[in-house]
């Protein structure tokens, strides 16, 4: 059975916002959502100026965890939750 290394990812992503109001009010409202994360991953997020930082790393020890979906769709639920946070907030 062929073996595969472990696997591990660490990305950042940097979300510009229209200024420190509409980041600090992203940020606020996606802290509630970092609970209950696979144990081989991690997010740490920050507000930096006018935007948010996402830091993400994702580490597997075998061949069963090395599913990266886990990464991807945490991703994307985050940009999903964001996209949601800024039409509710905008200013028509």
């Amino acid at each position: 059975m062929k073996k595969f290394p472990n696997l591990n990812i660490d990305a950042t992503i940097k979300i510009k916002c229209q200024d420190q109001k509409e980041s600090k009010v992203i940020y606020g409202s996606l802290l509630p959502d970092n609970i209950d994360f696979p144990k081989k991953l991690e997010l740490n997020m920050k507000t930096i100026e006018s935007g948010i930082l996402l830091q993400l790393k994702f580490t597997t020890s075998n061949e069963k965890e090395n599913n990266m979906g886990t990464l991807l769709n945490t991703v994307d639920e985050i940009m999903e939750h964001i996209g949601i946070i800024k039409n509710v907030i905008k200013d028509d």
